[in-house]
């Protein structure tokens, strides 16, 4: 499996927007939702879809969409639990509103330091 530290910040939140439509909706999605769901064009996000499924990460089709791969949810799942953690960690021992750390937490999460996520987990419990 890759590593969620050899991707991009943006391969990061495309991760996270998929897999995040994929259990509220349906494990396929259009490239118009993944469009919508982060504000950018359609071909924008098509044009990430096709790195991402070139990565092994989504299966993509043009017309389609995409789904993502075991390999894709298994990286997905490590960005979402610091997502939320990080959410949480600053919704509860920061005070911050949710939509602020929301933000906030979409983009600490893309840092390559596992150590702050531990520490976080820690500060947690």
């Amino acid at each position: 499996m890759k590593k969620v530290n050899e991707l991009t910040y943006a391969e990061k939140i495309y991760l996270l927007k998929i897999y995040q439509i994929s259990i509220a909706e349906d494990k396929h999605i259009s490239t118009t939702q993944i469009a919508k769901s982060l504000e950018v064009k359609a071909s924008s996000a098509t044009d990430m879809l096709k790195r991402l499924a070139f990565k092994g990460l989504v299966l993509y089709s043009k017309y389609h969409g995409c789904e993502m791969t075991t390999e894709g949810i298994g990286i997905a799942s490590v960005v979402v639990e610091r997502f939320l953690l990080t959410q949480r960690f600053l919704n509860t021992k920061l005070d911050m509103d949710m939509e602020d750390s929301q933000r906030i937490a979409e983009k600490i999460i893309t840092l390559d330091v596992p150590v702050l996520f531990n520490k976080i987990k820690q500060a947690l419990h």
